[in-house]
Formats: C-alpha cells, structure tokens, sequence
C-alpha cells in the first residue's frame, strides 16, 4: 500500500457506540423492537464503517509521473495529479496538496506558512474510475519547487471523525524556474582583440587554416590570396575569405558565501550571472562556470566546464535556479586552488561575490599566466565589471 493511513476521531464518535449499546440493553428490559432496531442499525453501520476504513486506500493508486517543468518568473502551468481507484468508493473527501513557495497559487487569498503552500480541493472517486486532478500556479521567484505532501482527507459515516491518507513517497514532479537578469555595464569591453584560436565575427586576425569561402577579387586584395581555381570556375578573379578568429573565454567564479552564511548579494549574483551568460552565447564567448557550493563528485563544487550554444546556457541556468539559501559552502580560496590546478584556465577571469586577501593572492598569480582578471561588482538593481586592479591594494572586495 502507498498510503500511510491514520484516523482523527472525534469523541461524539465513541459516545454513538456507548449510546447504541445502552438501547440495546434497555430494548431487552422494556422488549421494544423499535429500540433494538435502532441500536442493531446503528452497531451494523459502526461495522461497515470499520469495514471500509480497513479497506480505505488499499487499490488506490496514484500514478507518480516523473515530470520538470521549466519556467521563466511570471510564467503560469499546472501540477498534474493522476489517481486510479481500483478499491472501495471515496465519498466527499478532499485532496490538500502542500509545495514549494517557489510556485504561488492562483488564488491569491492563500497564504504561504513556513515557505510552503496548502491548495485543498474536492475528492471523490468511486469504484474502477480514474482522475485527472489539475492545480494552477505562477512562477513566483527563481528556484526548485516540489509537491512535498499530499493527503486525502476522507470523513467518516457519522461525519464526527475523518481518515487521512497520506501518500508514503517522494512525489517525482518538479517545477525549475530560472532566474531573472539584471543589466550588466561594461561586458562589451572584454570582447578580446587578441591573437587565439575562437570564431569572432568582427577581428582583425584569420584562421588561414580554415577557409570559408570566396569573394569577388578587390584591387585592394593581396595577390596570394587569389583562389586560381574558383576564378577559372567562374572566369573572374576570386579571393579566399577566412574564418575571424580572436582570443576569447570567460570563466565566471562566483563566491556566494560571506562569512558563515550565504551572502545577501545571492539573487544579484545570480542574476548577473545569468545575464553573462545569455550575453556569452549571443557573442559566441566560450565560458565555465564555478560557484562554491559543496557537491560530491572529483571536482567538490558546482561547476560547468567551458562551452557554446543554446544546451550549454540551460546547464548554466539549471545550475543558477538550484541555488537557495540552505546551500552547503565550499571554502572560496579551496576552489580557487583547486581552478588553478585541476581545470581550464580561460583568458579572462571574471569575479563575483567576496574576496579575501587570499584570492587577490590567487589573482595576482593568474594574471602573471596572462589571464585578466575582472570584478563583477554589484550596484543595487544592476552590475558591472571593472578592472581588478582598481581593487588589488583595498580590502576585501565586495
């Protein structure tokens, strides 16, 4: 049986059970037949009930689809619950289903308790028929949201108690909601210039090992760079056109813990974290990712390594939303080791949250290698990034 099964009597209940035996007893002292009638009627009524309370949810089954929604903030869908009673009929019950505040009903007369949400709706479901229980939400923040309960309040013949059944498993649906952006100023300047090995539509360097084509012969054109055997094909001088390359990579490292907790920056880290990358992959800027949040696995923290396109941001934005304020922290300057040591270095190193005097010590390493290191400093509702170097001979960098 799926269902935990648990009773709420009241006390009228048993007081039935004592009336009906004392009219028992007096019907056989004054002979009335109309009291034995009554009280036989009311202790075989008490027996079916026992009866049906055992048998209650036994072939009730609910069909637990594994289901994640994904979702924008503000965007509205619906928990969809799926129940096939293959046992005895449920009568006027209701379904009281509880989740994650990360979702919030439509009915905005419901209050959230404790971060969660309790929707109640009518239940009843006879014999062999099968149901399709929908309840709407709207996105509400950025985040995980999970059916953490759900409870089958069923009342009893009398209406003095009720038998509650409680589904015994974790409820597989889930709802992702990714985060919002914020403006980021200043992404623009770190589109490198630099000789490398990355497409960039606009740079002044080719890859003269990948041509991309032919173009009509200019007089401005160098002359070894005539494609002989296009401008026969077509009797007109050809030019070889060239694949841009620069120098590009980010790799974004994020610091979300200030002292023993989470930093009060989060949903602004987060969110210009997001914008970057949406401005990454619009730009064809190869970026990773790494966020001190303790996980288990060869690499201790969250971290994407370095790639493109529209698959590589959903991992990035997956990543973002399953960040909340009961994360376990990684120790900030141990990633920065352990980045150092174990994983791709990109040419710029983009910087958000906290650093200590540790990891301007780790800067001035990598900057040494000739990477470039980049603040991400938050500023209310925006974001920016700026030079590390306006910050190396401060504090700790906010």
């Amino acid at each position: 049986m799926e269902w935990k099964k648990y009773t709420v009597e009241n006390i009228s209940f048993s007081i039935v059970g004592v009336i009906a035996l004392l009219m028992l007893l007096i019907s056989f002292y004054l002979q009335s037949w109309l009291l034995f009638f009554s009280a036989t009627l009311i202790f075989v009524i008490r027996v079916v009930n026992y009866y049906y309370l055992e048998k209650l949810g036994v072939k009730l089954v609910f069909d637990n689809r594994k289901v994640r929604r994904k979702f924008f903030v503000g965007e509205k869908g619906e928990w969809e619950l799926f129940f096939d009673n293959r046992g005895v009929p449920i009568m006027n019950g209701d379904i009281r289903i509880t989740f994650d505040e990360v979702v919030q009903p439509i009915d905005t007369s419901v209050e959230a308790r404790l971060y969660k949400y309790e929707i109640m709706a009518p239940f009843s479901l006879g014999y062999g028929q099968k149901i399709k229980i929908k309840i709407p939400y709207q996105t509400n923040r950025r985040g995980l949201a999970k059916i953490r309960k759900i409870e089958l309040h069923i009342p009893h013949f009398f209406g003095f108690s009720e038998t509650v059944l409680e589904y015994k498993y974790m409820v597989k649906q889930e709802v992702l909601v990714y985060p919002r952006t914020i403006p980021v100023k200043n992404k623009e300047v770190y589109l490198s210039m630099k000789l490398g090995e990355s497409p960039i539509k606009d740079s002044v360097y080719e890859d003269l090992l990948a041509p991309a084509g032919t173009r009509e012969y200019l007089n401005t054109d160098s002359f070894n760079r005539i494609h002989w055997k296009a401008s026969a094909r077509k009797q007109a001088l050809q030019t070889k056109v060239y694949d841009r390359i620069a120098e590009q990579g980010w790799h974004l490292s994020l610091n979300i813990g200030e002292a023993h907790s989470i930093s009060s920056y989060l949903e602004s880290l987060v969110s210009s974290a997001a914008e970057l990358a949406y401005f990454s992959v619009k730009n064809h800027i190869p970026f990773s990712i790494s966020i001190n949040i303790r996980t288990a696995g060869h690499t201790p923290f969250y971290y994407i390594p370095v790639g493109l396109g529209s698959d590589h941001l959903q991992r990035v934005l997956e990543m973002l939303a399953h960040i909340d304020y009961h994360s376990s922290i990684y120790p900030y300057h141990k990633m920065l080791f352990f980045y150092e040591r174990h994983l791709v270095n990109q040419p710029y190193f983009i910087q958000g949250g906290n650093a200590s005097k540790d990891s301007k010590e780790f800067f001035a390493r990598i900057t040494k290698k000739g990477q470039q290191v980049v603040l991400l400093q938050i500023e209310k509702d925006e974001a920016s990034l700026v030079p590390s170097q306006l910050f190396l001979d401060m504090g700790d960098i906010k």
